[in-house]
């Protein structure tokens, strides 16, 4: 959580004045400091490591966004190819000439803001990885953009046979291995139907999963590598459910494996229904600072708390404003919101017994598995991991708890990819996975 110095490659996002005096009227905030005449404008620069590819920076901090490579596309063109990564997109214009500009923020994101910029392309070439986070990545942004104008690139199966597995994972790699991307592009296939699928359409995803098995074990938690290895990681689509008694550190836990999976740039989403988002975030500072924020046996608080605010700022990290009890289907409807507008792909909800709302011939039972299905249902169907406290039966105070201590138990676990226990006898607190 402390920015390093390193020599960096700089890659500048540059648009029109119109173009961004369009996208800071709908940010709500006023267009500064243009040169009367001025045409071309650089919104906000990447710097990256030469060396770490995952040392980045935006500059300034909290601007708006925009696409490397997006003002050398001609005014009439009609066709563009969208690429995971900078040198991806130079490396397919160099290779094909077609235009071709690279996403802000890898496969992780598409900022609403820059879809303006798209509006007027009748096809949208989408050339991300040839791996797991970038066909994932494909399919998302193709609902985004509007599955009819989109069309996915991947590498034809003859140029696959020919090299070794895992050697053609983008375009740079291509440019480097002499393989022409432009057949590829002329046979790009639309996204298919949901409900439709074939082995020729999954074939190459099948056996990159079998190739490459490490990929597909999830986000691993990089500050609990323990726990990494016991739940092989954070997988998308898939429903966590974490129980403890009052005092075991559930909250804790959950605010450091956001912040674990925020600082590897994971979008997560709080829904803190018991604990106000202010008393959240000021332990997640802590956590994230590694030591205390006031200097011991002091009121002063440690210098650079300013820095360290803004360092958390940048995280993709946002809070739902619900508190106490809550309807579910309002709380969903701001998880599509968050998925839709800033790429969410890890829910929190502490704790779902906040949703369990009364309805009309429902006891508190089938209130909770009506909850239980949908956000099964959410993960699912979003492709994002949804992780639910779930609140234990009351036991004896100190007994080991199990499966069946957790509340409507038998609907919870069935739904469950993941459930884990944090025991406390009293004394001793520890995490027990029950079910992986």
């Amino acid at each position: 959580s402390q920015y390093v110095k390193r020599k960096c490659v700089t890659f500048p996002w540059v648009m029109s004045s119109q173009q961004l005096a369009t996208q800071d009227e709908a940010l709500g905030q006023e267009t500064d400091g243009l040169d009367e005449g001025q045409e071309a404008i650089t919104r906000r620069i990447k710097a990256r490591s030469w060396q770490e590819k995952g040392y980045q920076r935006l500059d300034p901090p909290g601007g708006g966004w925009g696409l490397f490579g997006f003002h050398l596309v001609g005014a009439l063109e009609t066709s563009i190819v969208l690429t995971e990564g900078e040198y991806d997109a130079m490396a397919v214009y160099q290779d094909t000439e077609i235009p071709a500009v690279s996403l802000p923020n890898g496969a992780s994101s598409l900022p609403p803001e820059v879809l303006p910029l798209l509006e007027r392309f009748e096809k949208i070439y989408l050339f991300l990885d040839n791996d797991a986070p970038g066909q994932v990545g494909a399919e998302k942004f193709a609902k985004k953009l509007g599955v009819g104008r989109c069309l996915l690139v991947r590498p034809l199966r003859a140029d696959l046979d020919l090299h070794p597995a895992g050697a053609l994972k983008d375009a740079n790699d291509a440019l480097r291995l002499g393989v022409r991307m432009k057949p590829w592009i002329e046979a790009a296939e639309p996204l298919q139907h949901r409900s439709i699928a074939t082995f020729k359409s999954l074939r190459e995803q099948v056996l990159h999963e079998i190739s490459n098995p490490g990929e597909f074990n999830g986000t691993k938690l990089l500050k609990m590598p323990l726990f990494t290895e016991a739940i092989k990681g954070l997988r998308k689509g898939e429903l966590s459910v974490v129980t403890g008694p009052t005092g075991s550190g559930k909250t804790t836990l959950l605010s450091q494996l956001s912040l674990d999976l925020a600082e590897q740039n994971v979008s997560t989403l709080w829904g803190s229904f018991e604990v106000k988002n202010t008393r959240l975030m000021k332990k997640m500072l802590h956590q994230f600072n590694g030591q205390p924020l006031v200097q011991p046996g002091t009121s002063e608080v440690i210098e650079g708390l300013r820095d360290l605010a803004d360092r958390f700022e940048a995280l993709p990290l946002y809070f739902m404003t619900f508190h106490g009890g809550s309807d579910v289907d309002q709380v969903l409807d701001a998880m599509e919101h968050a998925v839709y507008v800033h790429d969410v792909e890890n829910v929190i909800i502490d704790n779902l017994q906040f949703m369990m709302t009364m309805r009309k011939g429902f006891d508190k039972f089938e209130a909770q598995d009506s909850a239980i299905e949908k956000f099964r249902k959410f993960a699912t169907e979003n492709n994002v991991h949804v992780t639910l406290v779930v609140h234990p039966r009351k036991e004896v105070e100190g007994a080991r708890l199990g499966i069946s201590s957790i509340f409507g138990s038998a609907k919870v676990t069935q739904e469950a990819d993941l459930v884990v226990i944090l025991q406390y006898d009293g004394e001793v607190k520890y995490i027990d996975v029950k079910k992986n």
